[in-house]
C-alpha cells in the first residue's frame, strides 16, 4: 500500500522489543553525557560553594564546619571592594568599547557585497583563532617602552612610554579578545535580517532613522543582549589579560582567585567564585527573560552574506562612517597577528622592536628543541582527543534536542549545554582542579581532555544544533520507514549531510582546546605542559626570542587551517549545488 500524501511505500516491519540492541548505542552516549556533566560540571560546582561556606575551605563530611566568614569578609573587606570595583569597572570598559567598535564592523560587513564581505570576515577570523597567548604577547611588545606605540610616539617628538602594568593596558588587551566574540555574533543577527521587512518600512514612509531604531534594532535585539552578555561575562571572569599586563594596582578577582588558590586559601577564594557565578546566572536570566533567548557564538558556521543579493552597496554617510570604525577594528585585531613575524627575525636574544639584524635561527630552535616540541606534542594530543570527544558529546545532545517533543525540553537541553559557556572559568577551573585531585586525574592527558571538552563542547553543540535543525528529520525518517535501521539511517542520511558541520565542529573544539590556558593552568602538575602554557610562563618569567618564533609558526598554522577549511566548504557547497541541478 502507498500513502495519498507522498506515494511512498510503507512497508510493515515487525515490531521490536522494546530494549532493542540498536538502541544500547544511544543508551551509552545518553548516560556518558550525564555522567559528564555530573562529574565535570555539577561537581566542582557543588564543590567550590561547599567549600565557600566551610571553615578553612576544607570539605570534610565527617565534620563538616558551616560558615559565612568568606561572604561576610566580601562584604567589609575593603581590599576586596577594590578589587570587585576594578573587574566591574574593567569588565563595563571593555564591553562597551567593544561594542562601539563591533557594532558599526558588523553591520558594515553585512552591507557589503558577498566577496568582500567573506575577505573583512577572513580578516577577523584568523586573529580570533590565533591563540590568546600569542596574541598577548604581541600586545605587550607593543604597549612596552621599547614598543610599537613609544617609537611611535618618539618619531613625532614625543616621550618614550609604557602602558604595561597599567589599567589602560589591561583594557587594550581585554578589548582586543572581546571584539571578535561582539563583531562575529552581532553579524550572524543582522544577516539575518530579511531586507523586504525593512524595505516594507521605507514604503510605508518611514525615514531611515526611524527604520533602523523601531524596525532593524529590535529585529537585532536577541543577538545585541548576547553579544554584550558573553563579553561582559568574559571580562567579568577574565584572568589572562589581567596576569600579564596588570600590575599589582590593578588586580582583578581572577587573579585575586588564583593567588588565594597558590596560598591554600580556597575559602575565600571559593566565594569569590561563586558571587561571580551568581551575578553571571542574574545576567544570563535577565537577557533570557528581556531580550527573548540567548544567542551561542557560532563562530565555526559563520557565512558571508552581504546585501548584493538584495540591493547594491552604496557608499553613504552610514557606511563612510561605519566603515571607518571597521578599519580600527581590523587594526586592533590584525596588528598583534602581524608584529609577532618581524620580531620573531631578530638577531639579538632580548625581543626589541624594531628588530635588529636577520636571522632564522629561533624557528630552528623551536622545530628541534625538546622545550617547545614536547608542549606542541601534547597540545596536539589533548586538542585531537578533545575534538572527538567533544563533537560526539555535542552531536549526540543536538540530535536529542532536535528530536524532542517538548518545547520546554528543548529548551532545558540547550540551556544545560550552554551553561558551562556562561559560567566563569576560573570558577571552572577551581572546581575541576579540586575534583580531579580527588580522582587523581590532575596532570593527566585525560584530565585535561575531560576539562578542555567541557568548554569545547557548548560551541560544537551549537554549530551542529543549527545544522540539524535546518536540515530536518524528513529525510531520515523516510529512510527507516523504508526499511533501514535508525542508526543507518541517521549515519548515512542525516550524519552525511551535515558533514561539514561536524568537521567544522571538531576543528572548533580542536582550536578551542589548544588555545586554554586557565584550566591548564591549574591541572597540569607535571613537568611537561601545554604550549599556551609553555608560552605564558615565558610571559611572566620573560620572553625569549623563540616565543616570536613559535607565535609567528602557530599564526602561519592558523591561516593554513582556515583556508583549507573555507575551500573545503566551497568544495563541499558547489557539489550539492551540482547535485541539486542534476
Amino acid at each position: 500500500m502507498t500513502t495519498r500524501t507522498t506515494g511512498i511505500p510503507t512497508v510493515r516491519r515487525p515490531k521490536r522489543p522494546v530494549f532493542e540492541l540498536s538502541r544500547a548505542p544511544q543508551l551509552a552516549l545518553g548516560l556518558g553525557v550525564i555522567a559528564f556533566f555530573l562529574i565535570f560540571f555539577v561537581w566542582p560546582l557543588l564543590d567550590v560553594v561547599l567549600r565557600s561556606v566551610s571553615v578553612d575551605g576544607i570539605v570534610d563530611w565527617s565534620a563538616f564546619a558551616f560558615t559565612w566568614d568568606n561572604y561576610v569578609a566580601i562584604a567589609q573587606d575593603e581590599f576586596l571592594h577594590l578589587v570587585e570595583w576594578r573587574t566591574v569597572v574593567l569588565a563595563v570598559n571593555s564591553t562597551v568599547i567593544a561594542f562601539a567598535l563591533g557594532f558599526p564592523t558588523a553591520y558594515f560587513i553585512s552591507r557589503l557585497p558577498k566577496r568582500a564581505a567573506g575577505l573583512v570576515l577572513l580578516a577577523i577570523l584568523i586573529p580570533f583563532q590565533v591563540s590568546i597567548v600569542v596574541r598577548l604577547f604581541a600586545v605587550t611588545s607593543i604597549l612596552s617602552p621599547n614598543g610599537l606605540l613609544s617609537q611611535a610616539s618618539q618619531s613625532l617628538g614625543g616621550e618614550q612610554f609604557s602602558l604595561l602594568y597599567t589599567q589602560a593596558g589591561t583594557l587594550v588587551g581585554t578589548v582586543m579578545y572581546l571584539l571578535p566574540y561582539m563583531i562575529l555574533i552581532l553579524y550572524a543577527g543582522m544577516s539575518g535580517v530579511d531586507h523586504n521587512v525593512l524595505l516594507a518600512a521605507k514604503t510605508l514612509g518611514a525615514s531611515g532613522t526611524q527604520t533602523f531604531v523601531k524596525v532593524f534594532l529590535p529585529l537585532i535585539r536577541t543577538s545585541i543582549l548576547s553579544a554584550a552578555l558573553l563579553c561582559f561575562i568574559l571580562a567579568l571572569s577574565f584572568f589572562i589579560v589581567p596576569a600579564i599586563l596588570g600590575g599589582p594596582q590593578e588586580q582583578t578577582v581572577a587573579v585575586y582567585i588564583q593567588q588565594q588558590i597558590d596560598l591554600f586559601q580556597w575559602g575565600i577564594a571559593s566565594a569569590l567564585g561563586v558571587v561571580l557565578l551568581v551575578a553571571t546566572l542574574f545576567l544570563y536570566i535577565a537577557v533570557i527573560r528581556f531580550g527573548g533567548g540567548f544567542t551561542a557564538p557560532g563562530l565555526g558556521s559563520v557565512q558571508a552574506k552581504g546585501v548584493s543579493a538584495e540591493q547594491r552597496f552604496t557608499w553613504g554617510p552610514s557606511t563612510i562612517v561605519t566603515g571607518i570604525l571597521s578599519a580600527v577594528s581590523l587594526v586592533v585585531l590584525i596588528l598583534p597577528v602581524l608584529i609577532v613575524f618581524p620580531l620573531s627575525v631578530g638577531e639579538t636574544k632580548t625581543v626589541v622592536f624594531p628588530p635588529r639584524g636577520f636571522t632564522m635561527q629561533w624557528y630552528g630552535e623551536v622545530l628541534t628543541t625538546s622545550t617547545w616540541l614536547s608542549p606542541t606534542l601534547r597540545s596536539v594530543l589533548v586538542a585531537l582527543l578533545t575534538g572527538i570527544v567533544a563533537t560526539a558529546l555535542a552531536l549526540y545532545l543536538a540530535r536529542v534536542v532536535q528530536t524532542a517533543k517538548s518545547e520546554r525540553t528543548k529548551i532545558f537541553l540547550s540551556g544545560i549545554a550552554f551553561a558551562p559557556l556562561i559560567t566563569p572559568t576560573i570558577l571552572l577551573a577551581i572546581g575541576i582542579y579540586a575534583v580531579e585531585l580527588r580522582l587523581d586525574l590532575d596532570g593527566t592527558i585525560p584530565g585535561l581532555v575531560l576539562a578542555h571538552t567541557l568548554i569545547a563542547f557548548p560551541l560544537a553543540f551549537a554549530m551542529l544544533n543549527t545544522a540539524l535543525s535546518s536540515r530536518g528529520l524528513d529525510l531520515e525518517t523516510a529512510a527507516w520507514t523504508m526499511g533501514a535501521s535508525r542508526t543507518a539511517a541517521f549515519w548515512k542520511v542525516t550524519a552525511r549531510g551535515i558533514l561539514p558541520a561536524i568537521l567544522g565542529a571538531f576543528g572548533l573544539a580542536f582550536v578551542t582546546s589548544w588555545d586554554e590556558v586557565v584550566l591548564a593552568l591549574f591541572l597540569q602538575t607535571g613537568p611537561v605542559k601545554t604550549l599556551p602554557v609553555t608560552i605564558y610562563q615565558y610571559l611572566e618569567s620573560g620572553i625569549v626570542p623563540t616565543v616570536p618564533a613559535i607565535a609567528a609558526l602557530l599564526t602561519i598554522l592558523v591561516v593554513l587551517v582556515i583556508l583549507i577549511q573555507r575551500l573545503a566548504q566551497r568544495r563541499s557547497r558547489a557539489q550539492l549545488s551540482s547535485a541539486g541541478k542534476e
